[in-house]
């Protein structure tokens, strides 16, 4: 299976998952095929940490990658939080604009302050700052409009995504001492007290973070690399909800018959269908 492939599996498993949940929020449909179709959203996210791994070893350029993710998950913060927030109902008795920060708010700024410091003294500065700055603005405040949240405490999975992806660049530049030391270190430093501001509050939280490293860790190994994800699916899966375990365990399956290939491309297409299927959702969610 090619890359193409692998995205389109994990994208119609990802949506299947997302539209499950927007049913049964809604009570449109018994709790069986909620169940089922969650169930098969599990087959996505194992999926996506390998492709971001895989991706990282075979990019010419990381920084504009990370880039990528960081604008992603800022644009889909509001999307995520029209359709995962509960409480949102949309009033003209509430508030025109409600405007808050996140719970360490202060520090949160205070971090992506001195992220966007870093990021400003980096040789070849790009888009990428601005893509920076729009990820901790997304993840720091707190917006609201007529009583309908646009933007939340909980933040989706390009986060968990970004922070995966920066700790791979960290990590191989301290490895391999790619980098310069005196350029890393306050690199790295802002990373980790990034990650323990908002990783928390990112989807699949310090879980998904580990499957990333651990796939990176590994990356020299496919099995290696479907025994780490058999392990992470039971962790995460087993001890609540075992029907999900055993579909999470069909992400094993393409990962084994990936061929190493690209396939065609659409990369910015795969990109803007989360925020756009989440958009649909949570634009229905309103509604009803």
């Amino acid at each position: 299976m090619s890359v193409f492939a692998l995205k389109i599996l994990a994208l119609t498993a990802m949506i299947i998952d997302h539209t499950g949940y927007f049913l049964r929020a809604n009570s449109l449909i018994a709790y069986d095929p909620y169940n089922l179709m969650r169930a098969i959203g599990r087959i996505a996210f194992p999926i996506y940490c390998f492709l971001l791994v895989n991706g990282f070893d075979k990019s010419s350029n990381r920084r504009r990658y990370l880039s990528r993710l960081l604008l992603f998950a800022a644009l889909s913060q509001i999307p995520y939080t029209l359709l995962f927030d509960y409480g949102s109902s949309f009033s003209l008795a509430q508030p025109v604009l409600s405007l808050g920060l996140a719970e360490n708010g202060i520090i949160c700024i205070a971090v992506a302050l001195c992220a966007l410091v870093a990021y400003a003294l980096l040789p070849g500065m790009d888009r990428g700052f601005v893509c920076l700055a729009l990820f901790f603005l997304c993840g720091t405040l707190r917006l609201s409009l007529f009583g309908v949240e646009l933007l939340g405490a909980e933040l989706n999975v390009f986060y968990t995504l970004s922070f995966g992806l920066a700790a791979m660049m960290v990590l191989e530049g301290l490895v391999y001492a790619d980098v310069p030391l005196q350029k890393l270190l306050p690199a790295a430093l802002i990373l980790v007290v990034s990650i323990l501001l908002f990783q928390p509050a990112a989807d699949y939280a310090w879980q998904g973070l580990a499957l990333i490293a651990a796939l990176w860790l590994c990356r020299r190994s496919r099995p290696a690399q479907a025994a780490v994800m058999a392990l992470w699916c039971w962790w995460m899966y087993w001890p609540g909800t075992p029907v999900r375990f055993y579909f999470s365990l069909l992400s094993l399956l393409p990962v084994l018959l990936y061929n190493g290939k690209k396939g065609p491309g659409l990369k910015l297409g795969f990109y803007a269908a989360y925020p756009l299927h989440l958009l649909v959702l949570g634009l229905c969610n309103l509604l009803l």
